[in-house]
């Protein structure tokens, strides 16, 4: 029995979003490069997949969040899905629904800006030596849009190889994004919570900057300016409430 397997790119996503047409383009995976879990994806892996399940053909492939297979986090199906480069490329209009409503205020204000797909393995080699795994078939079931990083449960997994002032600087960025769409969104009550959860997180992530152990050589001040920023973020959502 094949297993159902996630990657995500880890970067900005988002290629482009018409507000009227009520469509995204994003990029769904890339192939061709060594990933976080020490596997390949080479292109050849998805022609089979793309011809027989893809949008020309029986169009199986969904447009989710967050890899749940329910209607309810349903955004749509791609409409186009093809390569750019090493880029796989989805068009996918989306639905007048209420997450659906919500999916297209949040790729509007940039809250969106990753994806992952899930899919299985079909056919794979493992490279000697302790060498990557290269996959050269799957299965592709679905591209997720996804709130924030690799992996819900280790949203800085998506961050390793980043020095500590560039996670410290992305996390807060995200922070002060989320903060200002929390105050002028126009979001459903359940968005709105999805906010707060992801405001939350981002506060841990960025006071376990001061635990996780770091290569480089850390300013003395460095837990000083974490502190400082949390404190400054707990002032701003109590102007909020």
């Amino acid at each position: 029995m094949r297993t159902i397997e996630y990657k995500d790119t880890g970067l900005n996503t988002v290629l482009d979003v018409d507000v009227e047409k009520r469509t995204v383009k994003s990029v769904w995976n890339t192939v061709d490069e060594t990933d976080l879990d020490n596997d390949i994806i080479i292109q050849p892996a998805y022609t089979k997949t793309i011809a027989e399940r893809g949008p020309l053909s029986s169009q199986l492939i969904w447009s989710l969040t967050d890899h749940k297979a329910d209607m309810k986090y349903a955004i749509g199906k791609p409409s186009e899905l093809y390569f750019e480069g090493n880029r796989l490329i989805s068009v996918t209009k989306i639905q007048q629904t209420a997450h659906g409503n919500d999916m297209a205020a949040f790729y509007n204000d940039g809250i969106i800006n990753q994806h992952s797909i899930g899919f299985s393995t079909i056919q794979s080699e493992k490279s000697a030596n302790s060498g990557p795994r290269i996959i050269k078939e799957l299965q592709l079931y679905e591209g997720s849009a996804v709130m924030w990083g690799a992996n819900g449960n280790t949203p800085t997994l998506g961050m390793k190889g980043f020095t500590f002032d560039e996670q410290k600087t992305t996390l807060v960025s995200r922070l002060d994004l989320l903060i200002k769409c929390f105050k002028s969104g126009t979001y459903s009550d359940d968005a709105f919570i999805l906010l707060e959860i992801q405001i939350k997180q981002i506060q841990s992530e960025i006071l376990a900057l001061t635990t996780l152990p770091v290569i480089e050589t850390v300013k003395p001040d460095s837990e000083n300016e974490i502190l400082k920023v949390l404190k400054e973020t707990n002032l701003k959502l109590k102007k909020l409430v």
